[in-house]
């Protein structure tokens, strides 16, 4: 962050998690993370998973096709992790600072050596509404503007990526006196901009903003809303004091 690059990593890492317990593999082993539809063709025997299909084993030609529905992202593990090299202390793909591998049609994939034999059952997502932490620009809003972001579903915005999910739904008022300050940011918080449709900031958020945070997401719920698809609807809580 003092280099001015977000901190990366994956978009949901319990669904991460999920897909390396599923391989035999380490928790942290780099994988492809897949939004939308991806085939690979194994080039010898291996065994593939992902966060929500038990291993299978590809004989080399095997085709295997990934979708993320019905969530915005899954994973897809080989056994022994993707073989990502070590860029600023990590092995994923930063992609709005273009940094680490990206995955594009016709690249070899080499497997790595991240494997835990360990038994160890994947994490599932919860369910509920998604708890927000009030503040801190609660001066920035209407007086009714936690009451009006808990008072009924966001969409996901199709327009949502790794840098922000934009929230479709009841508008959130901000006072015409507020004065816009850059200051840094941090992964879940809750940007409003101008039009009062909010964004939560996900792993590539920029390390510094000025729009008001009306709150953060509960660091156990983030996943739960970044694992939402898009066009799907979440609801928000704000926990009592």
């Amino acid at each position: 962050m003092h280099e001015a690059i977000p901190a990366g990593g994956a978009l949901v890492p319990t669904l991460l998690i999920a897909a390396n317990r599923r391989a035999g593999n380490a928790d942290g082993a780099p994988a492809i993370e897949v939004l939308g539809r991806i085939v690979v063709r194994a080039a010898a025997e291996l065994v593939i998973a992902t966060d929500a299909r038990a291993p299978v084993q590809l004989r080399a030609g095997d085709e295997l096709e990934i979708t993320s529905e019905p969530r915005r992202v899954t994973y897809l593990a080989p056994h022994g992790g993707v073989a990502a090299p070590v860029v600023l202390g990590g092995r994923g793909a930063l992609v709005c600072a273009a940094l680490g591998p990206f995955v594009r049609a016709g690249d070899r994939i080499e497997l790595g050596a991240d494997r835990d034999p360990r038994p160890r059952d994947p994490p599932e997502l919860a369910e509920g509404a998604i708890r927000v932490i009030p503040g801190p620009d609660r001066d920035a809003f209407a007086d009714d503007a936690l009451v009006a972001l808990a008072s009924a579903p966001y969409r996901i915005s199709p327009a949502s990526d790794r840098v922000g999910t934009r929230l479709s739904g009841p508008t959130l008022a901000r006072r015409a006196d507020f004065v816009e300050r850059s200051r840094p940011m941090v992964r879940g918080a809750i940007e409003v901009p101008a039009d009062g449709q909010p964004i939560v900031l996900g792993p590539e958020h920029p390390t510094t903003g000025g729009y008001p945070l009306i709150g953060v997401v509960a660091c156990e719920d983030l996943d739960r809303l970044c694992a939402t698809r898009l066009g799907g609807a979440v609801r928000f809580a704000i926990p009592p004091r």
